[in-house]
């Protein structure tokens, strides 16, 4: 069950990775796609500032739902953004995306870890994910960060399972010109994911 943290510990899933498969290539069609929109939106590029203090639900399921709180200069890039699915945020050199997905089946953080990075694989050749560590929320949430390499420059992924296991979070931190302060702003932002109890179904 992701919510135990005792399995987030493993390197690698119990389970084979053949069952993976579907997740993997169904969120990278997503990614495909959601590039393919991008590329027409870029000729009319839409940004919407976010106030700070500002809290955003990025998706729900299973009974909770996550969320978000910014602080100063953030934008939504809405052009590349799909609500309850996915969102491109930025504050400067930095680009944050972030990701709701739902796993064909109850996984482990390690299990979303290993489909993020098949996703990465597809949506870039050169991109890779290092190995991941345990990390825990402001809120006390549990998962997984690692590096993100994109040729010579490096980044941060990271995967946050709902309490129940039912959907996932998973954020992707990028700035080739960003400095190492910039960065770690967006990993606040990522550090500020909050899953709540809702009475609402799937988003």
């Amino acid at each position: 069950m992701a919510e135990e943290s005792a399995q987030l510990r493993h390197a690698r899933p119990r389970g084979p990775r053949s069952n993976w498969v579907p997740l993997g290539v169904a969120a990278a069609v997503v990614a495909v796609l959601t590039l393919g929109w991008a590329m027409v939106n870029a000729a009319l590029p839409a940004t919407e500032a976010l106030p700070s203090g500002h809290g955003m639900t990025l998706g729900s399921g299973e009974g909770y739902e996550a969320s978000v709180t910014f602080d100063e200069d953030w934008q939504l890039d809405t052009g590349a953004s799909s609500q309850g699915r996915q969102y491109l945020f930025t504050k400067g050199p930095v680009n944050l995306q972030m990701s709701v997905v739902t796993p064909p089946q109850e996984a482990t953080g390690t299990e979303l870890w290993e489909g993020l990075r098949d996703i990465v694989r597809v949506s870039d050749a050169s991109a890779a994910l290092g190995e991941p560590e345990k990390v825990t929320s402001d809120s006390g949430n549990e998962g997984l960060r690692g590096d993100l390499h994109l040729g010579q420059h490096t980044g941060t992924a990271t995967v946050f399972p709902s309490p129940n296991g039912g959907f996932a979070v998973e954020a992707r931190t990028v700035g080739t010109e960003a400095g190492q302060a910039e960065l770690a702003e967006a990993e606040e932002l990522v550090q500020s994911i909050r899953f709540s109890r809702s009475t609402g179904g799937t988003s």
